[in-house]
């Protein structure tokens, strides 16, 4: 089995780019808090949408605004230019859903997926 589910907040505005074959994709950084007593630590995590879901996310999200995203996990591995291995993780959307108040960012209507 391979799911994650994270709720945190966007670190940056969404990147969104559609290419020429009309195939979109946007990434989004998530910070997301744990707390272990009165002690805090903080993950942050790249998240990847693909097709409607990353037009949907472009416009509805910005920077400070919360998520919460169920997906997968990816790993993608390549060589850098000195020939080294690189271990790319990211979470790829399933469904996303607004995690705190909506007005925040001014989506009226409601994100169907």
């Amino acid at each position: 089995m391979n799911k994650v589910c994270l709720s945190g907040r966007l670190t940056t505005d969404p990147y969104f780019k559609k290419f020429e074959n009309d195939v979109k994709r946007c990434t989004i950084f998530v910070a997301n808090d744990v707390y272990y007593g009165s002690e805090k630590s903080t993950g942050f995590y790249k998240v990847t949408a693909w097709g409607k879901k990353a037009e949907l996310i472009a416009q509805h999200f910005k920077t400070g605004v919360e998520i919460f995203v169920t997906g997968h996990l990816e790993q993608n591995r390549y060589e850098d230019e000195n020939g080294k291995l690189v271990y790319d993780n990211e979470i790829v959307v399933d469904e996303f859903n607004f995690s705190g108040n909506r007005q925040a960012i001014g989506a009226g209507e409601a994100i169907r997926m």
